[in-house]
């Protein structure tokens, strides 16, 4: 891996400012930023961009520093323009979200541009920084964590050909953060929020049926309704779909599944969102996979059973009696339902 060029940012929209960091007096920030890199290249919980053009502010300012390394004062200026928009983004961001108590998170600017493998690409990254009083000379000290749940944001270009009409992004983000990727990137989803969430339920639940229906049933079910509670969760701010997977089947003690059903249909699911072909990271829609609530069961000749929201399912249980027969005991609140099949010489109650 070589680093091109490298530099760093600190981002104060709350000032309005914009400081620079001289990174050769920071001896081990290139070490930071080649994990910085394998962390980014690795991040699997990223969604996919395109560029709107190439004569957008940031992506233009990327590819005039690639294709003219030899100024180094010029490239340190274009940074500053970079910088500069990320702080008036941030600073209008804050406005429209300061009512509700929450703040756009402080930190720095990392850019790198670098090459690994014959590859070109650009690392544009939004990290925590922290600065510190160094007792043994008093001066002021600055650094980065090691802790990766300290990367806010990260875009990654792929900048092989320079000459392109379009270029590809990938980000992640640890919350919505739309000034991100809309504001200051001015980037376009390849797939929208609505396209991913049907295709992530609707991908999930094929798979979790082609392996379990038939097997393993009461698992099925009950997977696929952890699934849509997860997905259909409003408080939910980002969709995570490896932390998804994680939450409703890796901990999950199966009923009738075995062990290996569940490794395989594990290593099947993490592999899903590239077969598929939707992002691991997006705004969960719930409304985009409404009609996937509705169930219907066979119950026996003529009787049919559906079932409008599956989050209800809970209010139905099976059992089997002495002789080998079987039922199901649905909890009502309606009464008019339950004096419509209540006889008056029977004792509904039981003990």
């Amino acid at each position: 891996m070589e680093i091109i060029a490298q530099a760093v940012r600190v981002i104060d929209y709350e000032n309005n400012s914009v400081q620079r960091r001289n990174v050769n007096m920071m001896p081990k920030f290139k070490d930071y930023i080649e994990q910085l890199i394998v962390h980014v290249s690795n991040n699997v919980s990223i969604r996919e961009y395109h560029t709107q053009s190439t004569r957008t502010e940031v992506i233009a300012g990327i590819l005039e520093i690639a294709g003219n390394l030899e100024t180094p004062d010029a490239i340190e200026e274009k940074i500053d323009s970079i910088a500069e928009r990320l702080v008036r983004n941030e600073r209008e961001a804050q406005a429209r979200i300061g009512h509700m108590n929450i703040s756009v998170q402080k930190g720095s600017l990392i850019f790198a541009l670098f090459e690994d493998n014959g590859n070109r690409k650009c690392i544009l990254a939004k990290i925590e920084h922290t600065g510190f009083f160094d007792e043994r000379d008093y001066s002021e000290r600055f650094g980065f964590s090691k802790d990766t749940k300290k990367i806010w944001k990260t875009c990654m270009f792929d900048l092989n050909n320079l000459n392109a009409d379009q270029f590809q992004a990938k980000i992640y983000s640890n919350t919505v953060a739309k000034y991100w990727w809309f504001d200051f990137l001015e980037l376009v989803e390849c797939q929208n929020d609505r396209v991913n969430t049907y295709k992530t339920y609707d991908s999930v639940e094929k798979c979790l049926n082609r392996k379990l229906k038939k097997t393993a049933p009461y698992d099925n079910r009950v997977i696929q309704n952890a699934m849509y509670a997860y997905m259909n969760n409003a408080n939910r701010e980002m969709f995570d779909y490896d932390n998804m997977i994680e939450k409703i089947f890796t901990g999950y003690m199966p009923n009738d599944m075995t062990g290996e059903q569940k490794r395989e249909l594990h290593e099947r699911l993490n592999r899903l969102p590239e077969e598929k072909g939707f992002d691991r990271q997006f705004q969960a829609l719930p409304d985009a996979i409404k009609k996937k609530a509705i169930r219907t069961y066979k119950i026996n000749t003529g009787i049919m059973l559906k079932i409008s929201d599956i989050g209800n399912e809970n209010d139905i249980s099976a059992y089997e009696d002495a002789y080998g027969k079987k039922y199901l005991k649905i909890r009502l609140s309606d009464d008019r339902t339950f004096q419509t099949f209540a006889r008056n010489n029977e004792d509904n109650r039981e003990e």
